[in-house]
């Protein structure tokens, strides 16, 4: 990979003959791969009231619904990268961040690594008795926690990734900031907002596992550590979207506050120096002295202003405004 190239085109929407995949075929992905696992398991269940009794449909959605926000994620993802790379100029920390933690070898173990882990979690809950009426819908089932576990896996590669790539973007900022920038934030805002939306992605599919979750009539939940488990399992969607949103923001916000500091001290000096120029003048108003100190009111005024700018600028995507 390019160091130099902020494109970012992972195993499942990848760049071919010049272009990327539509949304109209990534919607089609993304509802195949949930429909497949719901028509196979409405067909190898005897009793077809078990599909929606164990909320097996609500597993489908939740394949379809995680493959779908992760391909809203990566366009996002891209903007955010090439607004990095502008503020970032010769360093482009994004493109190393891209190279080492979100290649597809890495992709591919998180998400079998989560969907292993998912399978696992899922069969120490128990498996309701419904299930198990034959073979082949009880290996149904598993292909569900399978196929949901790799989808959410691969998101859950991508956010790490961007923590630690905000982690080490977050330093230079102080470089790269314009306190008069329209957005309020420094010109980083686009950076927040994309931070935000990624923590609502995330959200939404923690409310549809949250409803698989108790709407299924697991076989082991009556014991006491398998309700610990399970109350871990169900915050994991939750945890991961507020961090996502909160650690970025911390790392940047400290950052920013650091530059607001030092820019402010740096203008205050400015502005005394200034009036001590008015100081130096004699009481004589000749035309020289006249037009000296209006460059000097009007210096002024200027620097007043970038104070003004600096002390409205927000800190973060976590901070409200000024």
């Amino acid at each position: 990979m390019n160091l130099k190239n902020s494109d970012f085109y992972p195993f499942f929407d990848p760049y071919r003959d010049g272009n990327t995949l539509g949304y109209t075929s990534k919607l089609g992905i993304a509802l195949g791969f949930g429909a497949f696992y719901m028509l196979l398991q409405y067909y190898a269940l005897p009793d077809k009231t078990v599909f929606f009794k164990q909320y097996c449909w609500i597993l489908g959605i939740i394949i379809s619904t995680a493959l779908m926000a992760l391909y809203i994620a990566t366009d996002l993802f891209r903007r955010s990268v090439a607004i990095m790379n502008e503020l970032e100029g010769d360093k482009l920390v994004s493109s190393l961040i891209i190279k080492d933690w979100m290649n597809d070898k890495r992709y591919l173990m998180a998400g079998f690594g989560f969907a292993t882990l998912t399978i696992g979690v899922s069969h120490l809950f128990g498996v309701p008795a419904d299930l198990h009426a034959t073979s082949f819908s009880l290996a149904m089932i598993y292909v569900g926690f399978f196929l949901s576990g790799f989808t959410c896996g691969l998101g859950l590669q991508g956010i790490v990734s961007i923590i630690v790539m905000y982690l080490k973007f977050a330093p230079n900022l102080q470089h790269s900031l314009d306190p008069n920038d329209p957005d309020g934030n420094g010109g980083i805002k686009k950076l927040g907002d994309a931070l935000w939306f990624f923590g609502m992605l995330i959200g939404a599919v923690g409310i549809l596992i949250s409803i698989y979750m108790f709407g299924v009539q697991w076989a082991n939940v009556y014991k006491d550590y398998v309700r610990i488990i399970f109350l871990m399992w169900l915050s994991l969607p939750y945890i991961i979207a507020i961090s996502v949103v909160l650690i970025p923001g911390l790392a940047v916000r400290r950052q920013v506050d650091y530059y607001k500091s030092y820019a402010t001290n740096q203008l205050k000096q400015e502005k005394a120096r200034l009036y001590t120029s008015f100081k130096q003048f004699d009481q004589q108003e000749d035309d020289a002295i006249i037009t000296q100190k209006k460059e000097l009111n009007e210096k002024l005024i200027r620097i007043q202003k970038k104070m003004e700018n600096l002390r409205k600028m927000r800190k973060s995507h976590i901070d409200a405004n000024e």
